[in-house]
């Protein structure tokens, strides 16, 4: 995941992280950065895992979709 220097934080995400205190959004906000660019899972409390578990279905698809574009462009 280290070759990808970028990832799409979708409007869509908004309701997950408004039901969060601010400095769980923080921690859910860098734990999505961490997992697009290590593919470490984070260690978050429960509801900020549970959003990052929705957040993180999409990224899985977005970075399959890319690596599925770069195999074909190769």
């Amino acid at each position: 995941m280290a070759d990808k220097k970028s990832f799409v934080l979708y409007c869509d995400y908004k309701k997950h992280f408004a039901l969060l205190p601010a400095e769980d959004q923080g921690r859910l906000l860098m734990a999505i950065f961490d997992y697009v660019e290590t593919g470490t899972e984070p260690a978050l409390e429960s509801s900020s895992l549970m959003a990052f578990s929705f957040i993180r279905a999409q990224l899985d698809r977005d970075i399959e979709k890319y690596k599925e574009i770069c195999r074909k462009r190769k």
